[in-house]
């Protein structure tokens, strides 16, 4: 009796051992470690979103000198860069017939007023950007001897796609973009009444009379294209997604612990910031910026 009765407490004790050791992995098993995350308030900012289109630098006004007389150049003192005025002398040029008469001059001196140097005139104020004559050169009448630009004529010259019709017009503030990093803040002031047949796009113009930029500059010009100066906006790497870019969300903290999953639709975006709009998000709620990948719902957190 005694033994059996030994054997009976023995395996009434084991039985609690094992049940306490189960109870005690369980808890252990259920606790919830909070996961370390980096948060940022919901806040408003002023949204502005872009279009942007390629242009080119052009200068609208040339004009050309040509040669008025078959003859060789005999003075030529500009170089290309070189600024010119109006009725200012280009060149000089002396023809066969003069050189013939050069001999007969010494017989006759009344000829000498036939020998004089033929002078060409420049037709236009600008900078010479052509040259195409050299000092003793050969050139035939009505040859071009150089191009002048006028510099207050410069534009950039926008190609539109026909989609952006109602978008960009003149008046339209926009900003050019050049390669150097610098920014000038311009107006479409004029357009080509055509579209090119295979872009299907229309060019527009942008009158730069004051900038000193090169002719066929590649340069970028971007207008606004929608504005909310009052958006709710957070950081576009708080903003979560699926695969096919069709749910959005971010993750709400509450309760300083919890994060839960909240969706929402994204609008505005500008190179930092996203719009979102959602019934339940307000300003000032945080959201996690870092740490949300592949969390679940109602997951806890601790940040700093």
């Amino acid at each position: 009796m005694v033994i059996q009765y030994i054997k009976n407490i023995t395996i009434v004790l084991l039985l609690l051992s094992v049940t306490a050791c189960k109870k005690t992995v369980e808890t252990k098993e259920t606790k919830k470690v909070p996961i370390a995350v980096s948060v940022i308030k919901v806040q408003r900012n002023d949204i502005k979103e872009y279009l942007t289109f390629n242009g080119v630098t052009q200068y609208q006004k040339k004009d050309d000198i040509r040669s008025n007389i078959t003859g060789y150049i005999s003075y030529m003192p500009f170089k290309i860069g070189d600024p010119i005025r109006i009725g200012q002398t280009f060149a000089s040029l002396r023809t066969k017939e003069q050189d013939a008469l050069k001999e007969a001059v010494k017989i006759d001196s009344s000829l000498a007023k036939f020998i004089g140097p033929i002078r060409i005139a420049s037709n236009a104020n600008g900078i010479i950007t052509v040259l195409n004559v050299t000092q003793n050169g050969y050139v035939a009448e009505g040859d071009i001897l150089a191009t002048i630009v006028q510099p207050k004529t410069l534009v950039v010259q926008v190609n539109v796609p026909y989609e952006y019709e109602g978008t960009i017009k003149i008046g339209s503030v926009c900003e050019i973009l050049l390669q150097n990093g610098q920014t000038l803040s311009a107006k479409i002031t004029g357009t080509l009444p055509m579209i090119d047949p295979a872009a299907q796009s229309q060019v527009f113009l942008i009158a730069l009379p004051d900038a000193s930029l090169p002719e066929n500059l590649n340069v970028q010009v971007r207008t606004i294209f929608k504005e909310d100066a009052e958006a709710m906006a957070i950081p576009k790497k708080a903003l979560q997604t699926n695969e096919l870019l069709t749910d959005y969300w971010v993750m709400k903290v509450v309760n300083d612990s919890l994060a839960i999953k909240v969706a929402v639709f994204p609008e505005l975006k500008n190179d930092s910031l996203i719009q979102i709009k959602s019934d339940k998000i307000h300003l000032n709620d945080l959201v996690i910026l870092e740490g949300a990948y592949q969390m679940q719902d109602s997951t806890l957190v601790k940040y700093k």
